[in-house]
């Protein structure tokens, strides 16, 4: 019997954990299963892997507050390089699965091999899907794999909830996927059960371009007080940069505008993306030699809000975004943000949070002049950002809004006793 002739047949049979156990306990009858469903998303839940980015994120934050709902039990799906299984972490369920070396290329069924591989990765989920067992399943992030999900949760009986994680996603048919079998996430988009946006500008592209409704769930974090909202804009000394090394995010860029305010403090916070080493390197070296740049390296989440509040105002240089979390994080602590390119619903120039430079680097530069020699103009912003983010980006909020989204799709499904 061939490998592939095996994983079919375990695939139809309930898959047993190495300890004999199924990876799905019992649960109480009414609760609601939700599976995250985060490849990338390992370091979160304290694995030593390094990749995860916002929509990993987002994605922790939502597991983690869903499982303190009553009525809700919440397992997490992550690939790891070590060894795989189950355990508890917290009131979450982490299952770990084994990358087979697949985690540089960013997804799990990359296809370098053709589509043998490819049939043998969808038998493996499908065969670890049924012994999850959950009743919604829940993924971020365009990839051919959408499509592996949408199928497998059709096969099974089960919805599936795909998160928009950056406006490429839905700008282009494709998605930005690049491989042969780059159809399959389009063709998974349509057939979730629900696609969430991050943007009013992703509901309309998505739309236009998959003729589909979306979900609008802004980005989200941990609800603030205004006794813990940041530091006094006095305190407040840096110009900083927060993000994964990769093309996308310029990160270059950052430097040229270190190197324009020699004088200024100026702080850049990376994380390493395995699949743009060469990148990395060189955006270290460069780093070293400006003597106003101070570089931290793969930060723990929970350490990130003292660099936002001591920033004066935050830069980004990407090239293109969802909804950042950067922007949010730095909006609850009362830090504008400038913007090279990216505005998502002109939020920075509409709500009066910060400015965006249309993509000019040039106009960027004057932007943050204009914010460096202005504390007026750096505290109205800042309090505007505050005041917004307290509106519109509340994670208690969001979860309301996600626990109404599995109520539809559960309700839709005659799932008679779901928690609302």
């Amino acid at each position: 019997m061939t490998a592939l002739a095996r994983q079919l047949c375990s695939a139809f049979s309930w898959p047993r954990a190495k300890d004999g156990n199924c990876v799905n306990e019992t649960r109480q009858e009414g609760t609601v299963h939700v599976c995250v469903i985060s490849p990338l998303g390992a370091s979160l839940y304290g694995s030593t892997v390094e990749c995860a980015g916002g929509a990993e994120f987002q994605l922790f934050l939502l597991a983690n507050a869903l499982a303190v709902e009553e009525g809700y039990k919440v397992s997490v799906l992550v690939t790891v390089n070590d060894v795989e299984g189950s355990e508890q972490v917290g009131r979450l369920t982490l299952v770990k699965r084994r990358s087979g070396g697949r985690l540089i290329q960013k997804r799990w069924y990359a296809v370098p091999n053709g589509i043998v591989n490819y049939l043998a990765a969808f038998v493996e989920m499908l065969a670890l899907f049924r012994s999850i067992n959950a009743d919604v399943y829940i993924h971020a992030g365009a990839g051919v794999e959408v499509g592996a999900y949408a199928a497998i949760c059709r096969l099974l009986k089960k919805r599936f909830v795909f998160v928009v994680a950056s406006s490429a996603d839905v700008r282009a048919i494709a998605g930005g996927v690049t491989s042969p079998l780059q159809w399959l996430y389009p063709l998974g988009v349509r057939y979730a059960h629900v696609v969430v946006c991050r943007s009013t500008e992703q509901q309309e592209w998505l739309r236009a371009r998959f003729h589909k409704e979306g979900v609008l769930i802004k980005t989200a974090h941990a609800d603030r007080t205004e006794r813990n909202s940041g530091r006094v804009f006095e305190e407040k000394e840096t110009l900083l940069w927060v993000g994964r090394v990769v093309p996308l995010k310029r990160p270059h860029l950052f430097l040229d505008v270190a190197r324009h305010y020699p004088h200024v403090p100026c702080t850049m916070v990376i994380k390493k993306d395995d699949g743009h080493p060469d990148l990395w390197s060189e955006i270290r070296t460069q780093a070293a030699t400006i003597p106003n740049l101070c570089v931290h390296e793969n930060m723990p989440w929970h350490e990130m809000d003292s660099f936002y509040e001591s920033a004066k105002v935050l830069v980004c240089t990407s090239e293109y975004e969802g909804f950042p979390n950067t922007f949010v994080q730095a909006a609850m602590v009362r830090t504008p943000i400038l913007s090279l390119a990216v505005d998502p619903d002109g939020v920075l120039t509409r709500q009066g949070i910060g400015a965006c430079a249309g993509g000019s680097f040039a106009q960027l530069l004057q932007l943050v002049q204009q914010f460096l020699v202005s504390g007026s103009l750096r505290r109205e912003c800042g309090h505007r950002a505050y005041k917004y983010a307290m509106e519109h980006h509340q994670l208690s909020e969001a979860v309301r809004r996600f626990k109404g989204v599995i109520h539809d799709v559960l309700k839709s499904k005659g799932k008679a006793e779901v928690v609302s």
